[in-house]
């Protein structure tokens, strides 16, 4: 016989939406300003980072619009719900930041090359004006939970800790000629971003790819099932992820044959609510007698 269970947890998705969109719309805004002001200040790193921004608002734009779908409830199309609509979010976005980065590490590699002179000044202002806006949307986005979030915040960080880059360098080149610096810090910024995405989207290729969530300890889940009244057995245990936080178990318990109907169901719910105070969100527990040779 077999059993679901299902819950679905809504929280925190409605302020991560608004926080997601509100980055959106201050990533976007201040591309626009990065055009205008690599023009005016004759950066190419200002322009760099405002085709970099543009691509980060695409990104955010879909994680608000996938966020979203995520909390829609289960259906006929999909079964398991549209948790996993986020964590989609979250390899777009990562394969974005790499993609990203590995453009800024290029751009920076010509710059060493061929160093040209900016107007310090100008430059300037806008390293203080993007510390600010990316500052504030990532303090919103800190209050965000989910891997989805997480690789915005990287976004995020990459920003600021461009922008901070950009301002040391602008400061030094007010008083020497070294042109070389920014590219160089943009350089070992882009790689410190890159091997934080990189752990990220390791994180999302195991759940898409279904391994045993390692949230969940087998061995410690199959101890504490087996003393439960009327187990003789605990097998054939086979787990996934809906998504960072939300897990699937499935798993086969032998019983004694001649256990009756009301105390087997006593038993599903005693282990039903044991499995999801350990965030497991659906359950399919198979019983079996234990003159069952299957």
């Amino acid at each position: 016989m077999h059993n679901h269970s299902h819950s679905h947890g809504h929280s925190h998705h409605s302020n991560n939406e608004k926080n997601i969109l509100l980055a959106f719309f201050l990533n976007a805004g201040f591309a626009v300003i990065e055009f205008v002001g690599g023009y005016l200040t004759n950066s190419v790193a200002i322009y760099s980072d405002a085709l970099h921004d543009l691509g980060d608002s695409f990104a955010l734009l879909f994680s608000y619009i996938a966020e979203k779908i995520s909390v829609k409830k289960a259906d006929k199309k999909f079964t398991f719900g549209y948790r996993r609509f986020s964590v989609l979010a979250a390899l777009v976005n990562g394969l974005i930041l790499l993609i990203g980065s590995t453009f800024i590490i290029r751009e920076a590699i010509t710059r060493i090359q061929n160093p040209e002179a900016i107007h310090a000044e100008g430059v300037i202002l806008l390293a203080i004006l993007g510390l600010s806006v990316n500052g504030y949307a990532a303090y919103r986005m800190s209050k965000n939970s989910g891997i989805n979030s997480r690789m915005i915040m990287f976004h995020l960080l990459e920003d600021i800790l461009g922008w901070c880059a950009v301002l040391i360098v602008s400061i030094v080149l007010l008083f020497k000629p070294w042109y070389f610096l920014d590219s160089v810090l943009s350089i070992l910024i882009a790689l410190i971003i890159i091997n934080g995405v990189i752990k990220n989207l390791f994180s999302v290729s195991k759940i898409f790819l279904q391994a045993f969530p390692e949230n969940i300890n087998r061995e410690t889940i199959i101890k504490d099932l087996s003393a439960f009244e009327n187990v003789i057995d605990i097998h054939f245990i086979q787990g996934w992820s809906v998504d960072e936080s939300n897990f699937n178990l499935t798993l086969h318990v032998k019983v004694p044959a001649d256990l009756r109907m009301k105390d087997v169901d006593i038993l599903r719910h005693k282990m039903e609510v044991y499995l999801k105070e350990n965030n497991i969100l659906y359950t399919t527990i198979q019983f079996e007698g234990n003159e069952c040779d299957l």
